[in-house]
């Protein structure tokens, strides 16, 4: 009983000290009316809570975000839009529009906050046909972008989101388009206008006062909605998509964007607004962002790869940076240093929209998923000399596979050396018991035979 007493004692041991090590961050098990939702950290992509997030939905109106963004990334702010009949009489009988009219002219600005903010469908299409000369030119273009931004699940059938069969995303996809859109600051400046005019135009003598449709963001037919830290959004909604919504939000350093697809209308019990609060209230409650700049050089100043092999990669002669504003988001309680960091660089520089070149990253995770990172940025600080002509794959190959050798894995050891002192303490407590059960049995077989002799002795004497 008492061996067996230790044994479960061990166990119960072993197991508590396993999960304390593999713990996994606070979840939530929230009620929500949306098929498909998720909530994302829009600095580093890090998913914080998400339902059915790669389940294929019908998008309605938040595909005016990749429209959006489409427009930015190709175009400038000050380009004329003249819309053709096709662009604004080629919608169906009571689609949102703001009543366009055949050869007007706008400015892709004022365009865009007609997307955004009116949910303008015929903005969309004149749009689309200023940029690729056709809305179906444009839509092979918003698909390849998807794909680009990662989307697995994503065909778009046309620039506005009015409901056709092959028209569809994910709450997943959603996110990345819209995570991707925000970081424009075009794009953030438009979805986060409350109210926006528009001037008088060559159709129209008079101007047009668009209003934001998000209810978190302005207080509409439903003041209870409005949000504090809400910087933007898109509405959505037709009879077959139901109601879908992207909103962004800042909080205590961290920006957050969810999606919510297939949601119950805002009045009811459960709804689309609420799904949202209870997603980003979950995002800013559990989790805190940690700044990594500093964290980060520390790995690329005097780094092996840089400094070990080639005069052209030291710090005499170039210049290694990280990105100023990255940042990692962890569950509250939980440290940077908690982390696993992973520093990798790349067979050949690429190079961003910045054109800054990139020769590598630093990624970090937890509990086996990325929480955020950096890119690492070389520049030239002195003209090219005879290191550029020289051939350094030889030592690049060497120096790549030592930079990137797996930390020495401490929390292993540790929990291997926790075992092993478990199953010595216990392996020694059933010891003592075998040998105290042990000295018991012989003392009471002496005692037995010293009062057996005790007895025969006394019968002896009697006699």
């Amino acid at each position: 009983m008492k061996r067996t007493t230790g044994m479960k004692i061990a166990l119960s041991a072993v197991i508590g000290i396993f999960l304390l090590l593999h713990a996994d961050p606070a979840e939530a098990k929230m009620k929500l009316s949306a098929d498909s939702a998720v909530v994302m950290d829009v600095e580093s992509g890090t998913i914080l809570y998400e339902k059915n997030m790669d389940k294929r939905e019908y998008p309605a109106s938040i595909t005016k975000v990749m429209t959006a963004l489409l427009a930015i990334e190709n175009s400038s702010m000050d380009e004329t839009v003249t819309y053709s009949k096709s662009a604004v009489l080629n919608l169906e009988s009571g689609a949102s529009n703001m009543e366009l009219k055949p050869g007007e002219k706008l400015s892709m600005e004022d365009s865009l906050y007609g997307v955004l903010l009116r949910s303008a469908n015929e903005a969309c299409n004149g749009v689309a046909e200023h940029i690729a000369g056709s809305v179906d030119n444009y839509v092979a273009m918003m698909n390849k972008r998807a794909k680009e931004l990662g989307c697995t699940g994503t065909h778009f059938a046309n620039a506005n989101g009015l409901w056709m069969k092959n028209h569809y995303t994910t709450s997943h996809d959603m996110a990345l388009i819209a995570r991707e859109a925000y970081k424009n600051p075009s794009f953030a400046k438009i979805t986060g206008t409350k109210r926006y005019s528009i001037k008088k135009t060559n159709k129209t003598k008079t101007g047009r006062l668009l209003v934001n449709h998000h209810g978190m963001l302005v207080a509409g037919q439903y003041p209870q909605y409005l949000y504090e830290y809400c910087v933007g959004g898109k509405t959505g909604f037709t009879s077959k998509c139901r109601y879908t919504l992207v909103t962004y939000a800042k909080k205590n350093n961290m920006t957050l964007v969810s999606v919510v697809m297939r949601a119950d209308a805002p009045w009811d019990n459960d709804n689309e607004y609420t799904d949202t609060l209870k997603l980003l209230n979950y995002g800013f409650e559990n989790y805190a962002r940690h700044t990594i700049k500093n964290d980060s050089m520390k790995d690329i100043s005097n780094n092996y790869l840089f400094t070990r092999f080639s005069p052209f990669y030291n710090s005499a002669t170039t210049s290694l940076t990280v990105d100023e504003d990255a940042g990692v988001i962890l569950p509250k309680k939980v440290k940077l240093n908690q982390t696993k960091k992973k520093v990798e660089y790349y067979q050949s520089p690429k190079t961003d929209k910045k054109g800054r070149k990139i020769i590598g990253k630093i990624s970090y995770t937890y509990n086996n998923k990325e929480v955020g990172g950096t890119s690492i940025y070389y520049a030239d600080t002195k003209p090219p000399t005879l290191n550029d002509s020289i051939d350094m794959s030889k030592w690049f190959d060497d120096a790549v596979e030592k930079v990137n050798r797996p930390p020495f894995p401490w929390k292993k050891v540790a929990l291997i050396s926790i075992l092993v002192l478990v199953i010595l303490f216990s392996g020694f407590f059933i010891f003592r018991q075998i040998r105290a059960e042990r000295e018991n049995r012989i003392r009471r077989n002496r005692y037995r035979k010293t009062n057996r002799r005790y007895r025969r002795a006394d019968r002896r004497n009697r006699l």
